[in-house]
């Protein structure tokens, strides 16, 4: 089912998509939408094809069911209860088991930028810039999380006094519980609480910017007012990565998202990541892969979840 679907994306990119099935367009400021998992799966079949959003954030909550779920190169499948956080520009597509329950909260990133202002926690906008699959809680965290969900959606769907106030007190409390869930695993969230962990996420933001550009480590070091020393020093305690790796990381994801989700050639994918050789970009992927380009789409493509 899903080689078809994949079969039919646009052949030059990836599809981009405000809502999904709505063409892309610059998210509203304040822009939040949440609605069941059922309401738009059982519209499209239960079939959400690989899609990413440019400037929306989405939290999906699984209750009761599964299916298959992509997350870039990754391929799960989750029974629920399971959560699901998804930064923007994340290729992501679902193939629920119909009848699953839940919620899917999308929000604009320009919101999600003011909610982090007002938590002042640089570990909650950490732990939400990553992507995330929680597949096992405490009987005390399913709770809290079935109740956060109803009750934003009570007092999204009502027009009352005090709503959107009360949107954003939910909404708030919902990221510092993903954030705690998240720091039972992550070290990388508990980072930003110690020396440097602010400095180190400018780094990890500059490396969003300018992973095409093949920035120096010594550029992203003057970038920041440090060292190279220095850079090494935070990257190795924070995440046991050298810059160099972390960068490559980056460069790789975005790679391997289009080989599996465009019909670009091989050399045409280098080329816009930066690589005017393609056998220069096929020697980097192989370092970082260990397997070439068409190695990686060859087999991916035809272990594509069913």
């Amino acid at each position: 089912m899903y080689e078809e679907q994949l079969a039919e994306l646009d052949k030059s990119s990836i599809p981009l998509y405000s809502l999904y099935g709505q063409i892309d367009s610059a998210a509203e400021l304040q822009f939040l939408h949440l609605e069941t998992l059922e309401s738009r799966n059982r519209f499209y079949d239960w079939n959400i094809r690989p899609h990413r959003h440019h400037d929306l954030h989405q939290i999906v909550w699984v209750e009761d069911g599964g299916g298959n779920v992509i997350l870039d190169d990754k391929r799960l499948e989750p029974a629920g209860p399971v959560l699901i956080n998804i930064p923007p520009s994340t290729v992501h597509g679902f193939q629920w088991r119909p009848g699953a329950q839940g919620f899917v909260l999308t929000i604009s990133e320009s919101f999600m930028t003011d909610l982090f202002g007002q938590t002042a926690d640089p570990a909650i906008e950490m732990s939400l810039g990553q992507v995330l699959v929680v597949t096992q809680y405490g009987a005390q965290s399913v709770a809290k999380l079935t109740m956060l969900f109803a009750s934003l959606m009570d007092e999204y769907t009502h027009e009352r006094l005090g709503r959107a106030t009360t949107v954003s007190g939910y909404v708030l409390v919902l990221l510092a519980e993903i954030t705690r869930l998240r720091q039972l695993s992550q070290r990388e969230v508990l980072a930003a609480h110690m020396y440097g962990g602010e400095l180190y996420h400018g780094f990890k933001e500059l490396v969003e910017a300018h992973f095409r550009d093949h920035w120096s480590v010594a550029a992203y070091a003057r970038a920041l007012r440090v060292t190279d020393r220095s850079l090494r020093r935070l990257s190795l305690k924070f995440s046991d990565q050298t810059p160099v790796q972390i960068i490559h990381r980056r460069l790789l994801l975005e790679a391997k998202r289009n080989l599996l989700y465009t019909e670009k050639s091989i050399a045409a994918v280098g080329y816009i990541l930066g690589f005017d050789d393609p056998a220069y970009f096929t020697r980097f992927f192989i370092r970082n892969a260990g397997e070439t380009p068409l190695q990686f789409r060859r087999g991916r493509m035809g272990a594509t979840v069913r």
